[in-house]
């Protein structure tokens, strides 16, 4: 059963409830009022009765049709109204009481005073149907009424929830593959936050899918041509084998294939290892200057056998970031000055606090790349076509660098150097204190 109808049955259901139940108390508290009344007129007959009786004058006496009454004196019948029975009706010795006769239950009144004694008898059921009277003219506008509130709870309970059915209409007809954000237009502020829930996990599931995809063709793409060269060198290997003539030529090349495949496998996990919802879990407090000397220290040995100088100097300062997503941002920076600076090159690492940021800027004095290079240089698989340049990469190091910048809120560009190669700016805003 949908809501709605759960909310029209059981509001509707707990109106007629509560109308029954008044109109139950109201024919008690009708009883109980009537019972009153009725008894007081009792009484009030009597009075009237007995009096007339102690009197010398001998005159008629005239009652309501549903009232009767016996007048004995000394015990025996004196009068009595038309439609009183012949014996005694037998009323308590003075005050109220209730007795059968004539097949139904009576009221009774008796006032007895000097051997003469009254008793005014009205039956039940004119109290009942006086009762049932009151009832009924109170209860009929309610019963009316009803209907009238059942069309009402309808339309507040069909407009109230208008954006609960707009949101399972749209469900309901929405593709499996659809995960474009619900736009239902104004809802009910209970409803608001549910929506934007929802919003954000179609969000969350459509990068999901996303980074799927493109790590399946960036793999792809990748990895193709790392396998074919191994294919043909595992090839050239065999042929060499069996003609006697294997040397370490080709084993030499098959190490560095895979070498280089293992590296590109790792930048690509590297690439889709770090995503926005998981990033903001890890964020921690970090020293970039002791993450630029850690990144370094495992460099140096590189660095020395090709006779490079390095230099690390500036200011220290803390900012708010994951350790190992700056190690991989810095490493794939500083390696790219290794790699691509040329032998001999010096490299020069500077960090200075720059208007409530931290600047860290990494330059060499290699041959550098041209301008049309630097505007692209941040795409993925973009490789600079530099003559100079012997060392090929994957395309994907500063592709990396600017994903890890950008979630951590900074901002990342490069520049022709000073000592005239490649000059690349990481700018990180500082940890809150």
């Amino acid at each position: 059963m949908s809501i709605k109808k759960q909310l029209i049955s059981l509001i509707i259901s707990s109106v007629i409830l509560a109308i029954f139940f008044a109109a139950l108390h109201g024919y008690r508290n009708s009883l109980k009022q009537l019972e009153s009344v009725f008894d007081k007129e009792l009484k009030s007959v009597a009075h009237v009765i007995f009096n007339l009786a102690s009197s010398t004058q001998n005159m008629p006496i005239k009652t309501q049709s549903d009232i009767l009454f016996q007048v004995t004196r000394g015990g025996k019948l004196e009068s009595a109204s038309h439609n009183a029975p012949s014996e005694s009706i037998g009323g308590s010795s003075n005050g109220l009481g209730i007795v059968t006769f004539y097949g139904q239950r009576w009221r009774t009144y008796t006032k007895s005073e000097d051997g003469v004694s009254v008793t005014v008898a009205q039956p039940m059921t004119s109290r009942l149907k006086s009762a049932e009277d009151i009832l009924l003219v109170t209860i009929l506008p309610m019963v009316v009424v009803v209907p009238i509130i059942g069309l009402l709870i309808y339309y507040i309970i069909q407009t109230s929830l208008s954006g609960l059915f707009k949101l399972s209409r749209q469900l309901r007809i929405r593709n499996s593959q659809d995960l474009s954000e619900i736009n239902i237009g104004p809802v009910a502020s209970e409803l608001a936050p549910v929506i934007d829930r929802m919003n954000n996990l179609l969000t969350r599931l459509a990068s999901a899918f996303e980074r799927e995809k493109q790590i399946s063709a960036n793999a792809a793409h990748e990895l193709r041509t790392p396998i074919s060269v191994l294919s043909l060198t595992a090839h050239n290997i065999e042929q060499e084998f069996r003609n006697g003539s294997l040397g370490t030529n080709l084993i030499d090349e098959l190490k560095n294939n895979i070498q280089r495949q293992a590296h590109v496998i790792e930048q690509i996990i590297a690439l889709y290892r770090y995503n926005p919802e998981q990033f903001n879990q890890s964020l921690d407090t970090v020293d970039i200057t002791q993450v630029l000397q850690d990144v370094i220290s495992n460099k140096f040995e590189q660095i020395d056998a090709n006779r490079q100088t390095i230099e690390l100097k500036g200011d220290t300062e803390i900012v708010r970031g994951d350790y190992f997503a700056l190690y991989t941002l810095f490493e794939n920076i500083i390696s790219n000055s290794i790699k691509y600076s040329g032998s001999g090159t010096h490299i020069l690492v500077q960090t200075h606090l720059h208007e409530q940021q931290f600047q860290v800027s990494i330059e060499d004095s290699g041959v550098g790349i041209t301008e049309a290079e630097i505007t692209r240089i941040f795409e993925r698989f973009y490789r600079t076509h530099n003559n100079n340049m012997q060392t090929k990469g994957s395309g994907l190091g500063l592709s990396i660098a600017k994903h890890i910048v950008d979630l951590h809120g900074g901002s990342i560009q490069c520049t022709q150097a000073a000592l005239g190669g490649l000059k690349t700016i990481v700018v990180l805003p500082l940890a809150r204190k």
